[in-house]
């Protein structure tokens, strides 16, 4: 993955993402943390959310994680991930970065694994992006 990327992703913590549900599509937001090694998003919610019971049945998913509100200055992504549970080093890594959340013992940690990220960063120029697919 392109360092710019890797950059961007290891610099924010808040991304929106979609799943299918029975009429088309549904929307959440959930902090992450970021686990380099296997380009995943680590995040934590209760298991009889929405969001969460939608991404366990179709577990390909959407996201989004967006920076400045000015055309010239925006940068994100877009990507495409499989959600599934974390491993237990993942669960390490959303810890230490959230530790709070270890005091909700009702809440699960979930990894959306990288499939594939589209990254804009407008101060490249507009028609400049860069991508990552997984091997």
């Amino acid at each position: 993955m392109d360092e710019r990327i890797l950059n961007f992703i290891k610099g924010e913590q808040l991304l929106s993402w979609a799943m299918i549900d029975e009429i088309g599509v549904y929307t959440a937001s959930a902090f992450y943390a970021f686990d380099e090694k296997n380009f995943a998003l680590i995040i934590s919610s209760h298991e009889n959310t929405k969001h969460i019971k939608l991404a366990l049945a179709y577990p390909s998913v959407a996201l989004n994680i967006a920076k400045e509100n000015k055309i010239a200055f925006l940068k994100g992504i877009q990507a495409k991930a499989d959600f599934k549970r974390a491993n237990e080093e993942q669960e390490k890594i959303y810890f230490s970065k959230f530790s709070f959340a270890c005091l909700d013992k009702s809440a699960k940690v979930y990894a959306l694994d990288l499939i594939w990220v589209k990254f804009t960063d407008n101060a490249l120029g507009f028609s400049k992006k860069l991508e990552f697919f997984r091997k």
